[in-house]
């Protein structure tokens, strides 16, 4: 794909009959739109559903902002149950090893959570949490925070 793409940015400023930067450009912006134009489409693509993700980046600003408050509060009134920590574990329900991984890291850009291992193959999430949790509750609010994903992006198969 590369060689071609070089031959093709090489093709296109020939074309123009001067290399300049202008054309250097232009020439990559074509070669990327005439690549993803007529790109081979097999296997699983996603397609973002804009009002959907609009609802999700929402989401996770809005727990970014929260959980930030609450670790901000441990480190400053630090008590036992909001210093301790936890290794969380549980299986996400969607089946995409794509949603996942998109939740493993809305999860780890949060303050007081870090996503430790996504099995691909299983889909189980580790997830190690700042305070005490209910195990519960916290599988509830990832496989929301998964639904959500899961809303934002469309699996496509392409045959």
């Amino acid at each position: 794909m590369i060689p071609r793409s070089l031959v093709l940015l090489v093709l296109w400023i020939a074309l123009w009959g001067d290399v300049s930067v202008a054309n250097l450009i232009s020439g990559v912006v074509a070669v990327a739109l005439v690549t993803w134009m007529f790109a081979e489409r097999s296997g699983t693509t996603y397609q973002v559903r804009p009002w959907n993700a609009v609802r999700l980046i929402a989401f996770v600003a809005y727990s970014l902002v929260t959980s930030s408050a609450r670790v901000a509060w441990a480190v400053v009134f630090p008590t036992p149950e909001r210093t301790t920590t936890s290794v969380q574990t549980l299986k996400l329900q969607r089946g995409s090893v794509f949603v996942g991984a998109i939740v493993a890291n809305a999860i780890t850009l949060t303050p007081g959570t870090m996503t430790l291992e996504l099995d691909p193959e299983s889909l189980e999430l580790q997830v190690h949490v700042l305070g005490e949790v209910d195990p519960e509750t916290f599988r509830a609010d990832v496989l929301d925070l998964e639904r959500r994903v899961a809303e934002a992006v469309r699996e496509r198969s392409w045959t």
